[in-house]
């Protein structure tokens, strides 16, 4: 009887050991999906204008010295430049990405990204992605005189910088880019109702659309806030017209664990009074 309940208490400890054994063989499995290890840590780097004349420069319209030595610092310190269609085809279909990705943005579409900045994208050979305002493009088509300090790029000068495989054109409204009585960028107007809204933010959004496929023969996969503005429904809409990214002005860094973090990357704005050094050493221990 003895030598029955000690085979009994062996078996039901060695069942409870294989038991253990599969739970913890399971628990390391899925772990890699659970953790932080998984996560995707990228910077994306938000310009707009760069000016040669100091008294020009400011908060947004930085020395083209600036981005030179941005990317000479990123090309030296292992960083490698990628596109945001890039960073989607990672997380939808797997897409492999080159190791410590970067993204560098220009909002607007000015003129002076042409002339100054990619002539300094060609050199270093990295990768941007500049955002125009469509009715500017539009518009530059019929300027008479056109300058760096004050124009924006035409549709042909746009073209020929995503021809070149070193530029990205996304989108950035085609008329909402505006800070005037009761507009602001791509939110709802005051008192506007969420259907009027919808239509609006649509019409608007797919005329940018189709602007941008129509010159620079490329559909837009992601969209720019127009000053970070938007409202509660804001996201809702620009999904349902197909965007499969969405970027703001928060001064923060990603970490991107799956496809639904797309909808929230931020951008660090990069000033004027900085090294190179010293902005990336601030923004990369964030």
């Amino acid at each position: 009887m003895f030598l029955i309940i000690k085979k009994k208490i062996i078996i039901t400890f060695l069942i409870g050991i294989f038991i253990a054994a599969v739970c913890t063989s399971l628990t390391f499995y899925s772990l890699p999906a659970q953790t932080d290890a998984v996560q995707l840590r990228l910077p994306i780097i938000m310009y707009h204008g760069l000016m040669e004349k100091e008294n020009r420069q400011n908060e947004y319209m930085i020395d083209p010295d600036n981005l030179e030595q941005d990317l000479k610092y990123l090309s030296d310190n292992g960083y490698n430049t990628v596109f945001l269609s890039e960073l989607i085809e990672h997380f939808e279909n797997g897409a492999p990405l080159p190791e410590n990705p970067v993204i560098i943005t220009f909002d607007d579409g000015y003129l002076n990204n042409y002339t100054y900045a990619y002539p300094i994208l060609k050199k270093y050979k990295s990768k941007a992605v500049i955002s125009p305002i469509g009715l500017s493009a539009d518009d530059a088509e019929n300027e008479e005189y056109r300058s760096p300090l004050w124009s924006q790029c035409t549709w042909e000068q746009l073209k020929e910088m995503s021809d070149s495989g070193l530029v990205e054109i996304q989108n950035h409204t085609y008329n909402l880019h505006k800070l005037t009585g009761n507009s602001k960028g791509a939110a709802a107007k005051s008192g506007e109702c969420y259907e009027e809204y919808k239509k609006r933010l649509s019409i608007d959004l797919t005329t940018a659309n189709n602007r941008i496929k129509e010159k620079i023969g490329k559909s837009p996969c992601a969209f720019v806030y127009p000053f970070g503005a938007k409202s509660e429904s804001t996201e809702e809409i620009v999904r349902s017209l197909g965007f499969k990214a969405i970027l703001d002005c928060e001064n923060k860094m990603n970490y991107i664990s799956g496809k639904e973090d797309l909808f929230h990357l931020h951008r660090f704005l990069r000033p004027n009074n900085l090294s190179s050094e010293e902005f990336f050493s601030e923004i990369m221990n964030k």
